[in-house]
């Protein structure tokens, strides 16, 4: 037998289904594919075309120091000076920069002429680098998304099943 508040309910499970469906589809088309580390990947082409001739990430020293974790052990402000500015760094005989050099053999790092967006790009690429090495297992961050709507609709159809199963039925 339905009554006037069970058809209430089936009418607000339905809308809410209906909702929670629109909202799924507004959100996978809103997120689609999310674009992460767009700079990170400028600043691997970079890095590729400008500086692995002289440094590598995690191999080992070339004619340069290796760059595998240099985010870390160096503020950033030094990472952009050292970048666009090398020269500059060892007129003025940063401890850094000329150690450095001392380590190269006195072969200086050659001014690449970046612009700022560039070195911010390669600088976020380093920094990408080390957050791969971190990360051993776990959920890629772009499944996020997807995981975090497919709970919520789940969540949204149990609570409909769980009041659409549970209606008084009159067994006479």
């Amino acid at each position: 037998m339905i009554t006037k508040f069970s058809k209430k309910w089936r009418v607000l499970e339905l809308a809410t289904l209906i909702a929670i469906m629109w909202l799924t589809l507004i959100a996978v088309m809103w997120l689609g594919p999310i674009e992460q580390g767009k700079a990170a990947e400028t600043g691997q082409d970079i890095f590729l075309n400008n500086c692995a001739a002289c440094h590598s990430i995690g191999k080992g020293k070339l004619v340069g120091p290796d760059l595998a974790g240099v985010t870390s052990r160096r503020k950033k402000s030094w990472l952009i000076r050292q970048i666009q500015d090398p020269e500059g760094l060892i007129a003025e005989k940063d401890p850094i920069a000329m150690q450095l050099l001392q380590e190269a053999d006195n072969v200086p790092m050659v001014s690449l002429e970046l612009s700022d967006a560039e070195v911010a790009a390669v600088i976020s690429y380093l920094k990408s680098t080390e957050q791969q090495a971190a990360v051993k297992a776990g959920l890629p961050s772009q499944y996020i998304p997807t995981l975090l709507i497919s709970i919520a609709v789940l969540i949204g159809l149990t609570l409909i099943g769980l009041k659409a199963g549970s209606k008084d039925v009159d067994v006479r």
